[in-house]
């Protein structure tokens, strides 16, 4: 009798671990559900997780526990864990210890978990730093993929100090056997991550050289913003970033704001570079990013606002972005080397990796008050041993002001570093190069080859071979200052600024919508197609028929009858072709504009008080 009592007893407890935890639990004081982290963690391991799932919330306060989530069964699609808390209710403040990794979080070897709302700050000293904010550390046999992490703070550096080179707002890595193992389908969203040696990281399953053995895939980095509050970047001999990927496939980079990177040490020993963002041997899309501040000091070493090596038969799209105040300090370039030490988009080989990158519709300018001792470029594509990269090349604003100490120095809009024309296909580009020692752009440029290089476009688009519809004019920005790299509404001849629009690039980095037919070239949609000043952005011009053939009417709600207006069409080079004066909303109607020849017009509206402006097209 008691040998089968001892049975029942024994399956039962294995049905009740089997279900595992399922349903919504507290955490965090006497009143909860779990009143520990370790009880919650243990009951984790113990029971996994259950059918349809685990929520846990965590009450409001501050905590101390450095959490590690491993070992735990039954996690699927199906049957997530979220850890989760009210906004800005929860804060993780964390001593580390003497070992060179702690997290405040970390996972290892598990998927389809969600941390939301969560606060965490190194509160310790120097030599009980906090290295990481998050860590994901997948096996050989079993990645951490399905991850999320939302609506999240990091802020490093013991007490606020400046941060070590080692420290990381968020890492996976990967030593994945099999695709399968692989840290996959991962999302980043809406993180603020301050005063860390560098942002975001994710590392494929590679050698020690850095070559894959097998790819990451549909990671994505969205919303975040890094070095807001506190800048990114260390005083020690290293290299740091806001992002960086190696070896993945697919990856998304959308809408992130990079404020602040600072490097600063004067006589670094390492050649290690600064990047806003950084992606080796990957692919995907780069979009809708704001970079705003990156600085390196010391002599080794180069500053990139993006650098890309896209992998073979793939490709890399990096588009909308806007790129500004790229910084080297305390730095004076060699004579032989061919190196160009500041780059806005940096377009490699890499272990050879040739893949297509293709640059659309971004805004970059390089500035600095003082002529510098080093090259600068825009765009720069940089072959290798093993081959050149291929890249398109379309619709972009590149702009580099910076004056050079002496002519060895130069400064760039484009170069083309492979070997052989026909690689790069660029055109509708707004190439400037204003600066002392500045030129459009350069060919040939690599180690023991003739670089050519010119100021002149149509000596530029001839040994290009390509940028035919290029164009050179000092452009107007809404205000340097505040990094608004926007068009004006009051340009002289806005349409100087238009291009042809490419069909996938719908939005630009605002998320306005581009136009059918034609949109301005680099990251921002022009103002002026799109309303009028901020304090009228309510009132809304509409025009119809557009296309329109014969006669056009006007329609604009509260338009006053007080005030005279002036109705003019400009055409696609900034003519002035039609001009009428409107004291009444009967006189918006009809209007003839079947003597003007078939395209793209610019019509405006406007009084002494305000400007509306619409894009006509006649047929």
């Amino acid at each position: 009798m008691k040998n089968i009592y001892l049975v029942i007893t024994l399956l039962t407890g294995f049905i009740v671990n089997a279900q595992g935890l399922s349903g919504e639990f507290t955490v965090g004081d006497l009143d909860s559900d779990y009143e520990t982290f370790t009880q919650m963690i243990s009951d984790l391991q113990e029971e996994g997780i259950g059918e349809g799932g685990a929520t846990f919330t965590i009450v409001p306060g501050s905590y101390s526990d450095a959490l590690v989530f491993e070992a735990i069964d039954g996690l699927s699609e199906s049957s997530p864990l979220i850890i989760t808390a009210e906004p800005d209710t929860v804060f993780f403040n964390i001593i580390g210890t003497s070992s060179s990794s702690d997290a405040a979080i970390s996972v290892n070897s598990l998927s389809y978990i969600t941390f939301e709302n969560i606060n965490i700050t190194d509160i310790g000293t120097a030599g009980n730093e906090l290295e990481r904010g998050f860590n994901f550390a997948g096996s050989a046999t079993q990645g951490c993929s399905f991850i999320t992490i939302r609506n999240c703070s990091i802020f490093l550096g013991t007490s606020g100090d400046r941060p070590l080179s080692s420290t990381r707002g968020i890492r996976f890595t990967s030593d994945a056997n099999s695709q399968e193992a692989t840290n996959s389908n991962n999302l980043i969203d809406n993180v603020a991550i301050d005063n860390v040696g560098s942002g975001i990281q994710f590392l494929a399953s590679a050698d020690f050289f850095g070559r894959v053995d097998f790819e990451d895939e549909n990671n994505q980095i969205i919303n975040c913003t890094f070095g807001s509050l506190a800048s990114l970047g260390h005083d020690e001999s290293s290299g740091a970033f806001a992002i960086n990927t190696l070896g993945n496939k697919d990856m998304i980079i959308r809408n992130n704001v990079i404020d602040s990177i600072a490097n600063l040490n004067s006589f670094p020993s390492l050649p290690v570079s600064t990047s806003g963002i950084s992606i080796d041997s990957g692919s995907g899309e780069i979009s809708q990013n704001s970079i705003n501040y990156i600085e390196r000091e010391g002599t080794p070493g180069s500053v990139f606002g993006i650098r890309v090596s896209t992998i073979s038969e793939d490709s890399t799209v990096i588009s909308n972005n806007k790129i500004s105040g790229l910084v080297r300090s305390e730095f004076v370039g060699p004579i032989s080397d061919p190196s160009i030490y500041l780059n806005g988009i940096w377009i490699f080989e890499q272990d050879g990796n040739v893949g297509l990158a293709r640059v659309l519709h971004n805004t970059i300018v390089l500035d600095r008050e003082d002529p510098v001792s080093y090259p600068s470029a825009a765009i720069q594509l940089r072959s290798g041993s093993t081959g050149q990269p291929p890249a398109e090349i379309f619709n972009n604003l590149l702009s580099n002001s910076i004056s050079t100490t002496d002519p060895i120095y130069r400064s760039y809009a484009l170069v083309d570093g492979n070997l052989e024309r026909g690689i790069m296909e660029a055109d509708f580009n707004l190439l400037v190069a204003d600066g002392d020692n500045g030129f459009l752009g350069s060919i040939g440029r690599r180690l023991g080859e003739e670089e050519v290089f010119t100021n002149d476009l149509d000596e530029f688009i001839l040994i290009s071979e390509t940028n035919n519809n290029s164009v050179n004019f000092i452009p107007e920005f809404v205000n340097i200052q505040t990094n608004d790299f926007s068009i004006p509404n009051d340009v002289v001849n806005p349409l100087d600024y238009v291009v042809p629009r490419i069909p996938e690039i719908d939005v630009d980095i605002l998320g306005n919508n581009r136009e059918v037919d034609e949109t301005y070239l680099g990251a921002y949609e022009g103002t002026v197609f799109l309303s009028i000043s901020s304090e009228q952005s309510d009132i809304e011009l509409s025009v119809f028929p557009n296309p329109a053939t014969n006669f056009i009417s006007l329609e604009i709600p509260n338009l006053s009858n007080d005030a005279s207006h002036t109705l003019q069409l400009f055409n696609l080079t900034g003519q002035l072709v039609f001009e009428k004066s409107i004291t009444s909303e009967s006189e918006l109607q009809n209007i003839e504009v079947s003597n003007l020849k078939t395209g793209l017009y610019l019509l405006k509206l406007s009084n002494n008080d305000q400007s509306l402006t619409k894009k006509l097209m006649i047929n």
